[in-house]
């Protein structure tokens, strides 16, 4: 059976079993007898526990949903390609290069790449001189050349062509080296947009490059910016005002993303945390649902599968992450394997792809909480931080 490597670590700790059979009570909003709760939390805590255990479950019924079961059979396509990859000289002769803020030869790119090589080492110059990093700080773009060369170890490419690779290897390029800018007159100017494009991606590559764009994060950006210039107010009308000016342009995928994002915005109440709201609203019920739907049409589902790989990649190592950024994570990655199930593909690389990641999201979610179920200390004080992941992570738990 797979399991995720985070898992695997967890289950050497004694109490694991204990743990997590009591999770599966919580999950099936049963309260686990006071036997349970004394074995994994002494005598003294134990009836604490249960009790906020009990008022939870109370609080939070599920409506009849199903805990969502385990797949014994999940495949490990991406797992194995993964270590396959880590395993190869002269894929680490490369990586070590850029992970060192260094260029490495083209020729070591020609592998993963082939006749994209140039125009991949060109991007990942800009982001060495530009010192962009991830998260865990490493430089952002040891994260594109893990997704490149894992869609190439994963033999998604044509017989002789790297089409798939070096989309994969430039697919956040757009987002991450394009500054929109505004005119004199407060409207947005695409000039430095189409020198990029024409000066960076090869011409064949655009379309797709663009479909796995986050057009809604790239313009809320923008505005952003044009507000704080302005010293205007973060505020849900301000943001909604500057979005329209963006509707003016010619580019469609910069006019056609403002568009929806107006309609999806007028139906959002303003909430404190507003920008990480829209933020998360416009993933959630435009950007993906875009990916989906383009690679449908063009009856091309490894488009939708390269933002699978790029989602596992974060997956893996999301332990650089804050809380909410993990359980983010696990949420984006749950998602795209439901909407990828709903594309009825017959594609069965593309299949065994979904439920590797969807049972890895599903095990990391386990893991956040039972890490919080197994901490020597403060027990009630974790047991109610995991009750509230529990709910943040319904639809990874339940179907």
């Amino acid at each position: 059976m797979f399991f995720n490597p985070d898992i695997l670590h967890l289950k050497l700790n004694k109490n694991y079993d204990i743990a997590y059979s009591i999770l599966k009570d919580i999950l099936e909003q049963k309260i686990p007898d006071l036997r349970k709760t004394e074995r994994l939390f002494g005598l003294q805590k134990a009836r604490t526990v249960q009790e906020l255990i009990r008022d939870f479950i109370k609080n939070n019924p599920y409506g009849g949903r199903k805990v969502r079961p385990h797949n014994p059979d999940t495949p490990m396509d991406i797992t194995l390609a993964r270590n396959a990859l880590e395993s190869d000289t002269e894929y680490q002769n490369m990586h070590s290069s850029i992970l060192l803020n260094r260029m490495p030869e083209v020729k070591l790119l020609e592998k993963f790449y082939g006749n994209y090589s140039s125009h991949v080492m060109k991007i990942f110059g800009k982001y060495v001189k530009l010192n962009l990093k991830r998260k865990c700080e490493i430089g952002a773009a040891t994260h594109l050349n893990r997704v490149g060369a894992l869609v190439y170890q994963l033999k998604m490419n044509d017989e002789g062509t790297y089409d798939y690779s070096a989309t994969a290897a430039l697919h956040d390029s757009i987002e991450d080296l394009v500054n929109l800018r505004s005119r004199s007159d407060g409207y947005i100017d695409t000039d430095d947009y189409d020198r990029f494009l024409d000066e960076n991606l090869p011409a064949e590559l655009r379309p797709q490059i663009k479909i796995l764009t986050n057009y809604y994060n790239l313009i809320l950006t923008y505005v952003l910016g044009i507000l704080e210039e302005t010293d205007r107010s973060f505020s849900l009308k301000n943001i909604i005002c500057e979005i329209e000016k963006v509707t003016t342009v010619k580019k469609r995928e910069l006019s056609g993303s403002a568009e929806k994002m107006i309609e999806l915005f007028r139906d959002i109440e303003a909430e404190g945390g507003l920008i990480e709201h829209l933020r998360w609203e416009c993933y959630k019920k435009l950007y993906l649902e875009g990916i989906a739907e383009e690679s449908s049409r063009k009856n091309d589902h490894r488009i939708y599968e390269i933002k699978g790989v790029d989602l596992s990649d974060n997956a893996h190592g999301k332990g650089a992450l804050s809380i909410d950024a993990r359980i983010r994570n696990i949420n984006k990655n749950l998602m795209w394997g439901v909407k990828g199930y709903g594309m009825k593909s017959t594609w069965k690389p593309f299949n065994a792809h979904i439920q590797e990641i969807i049972e890895d999201a599903y095990q990391s979610a386990e893991y956040l909480i039972l890490s919080d179920m197994l901490r020597p200390h403060s027990p009630s004080d974790f047991m109610m931080s995991a009750l509230l992941k529990i709910i943040k992570l319904e639809d990874v738990f339940y179907i």
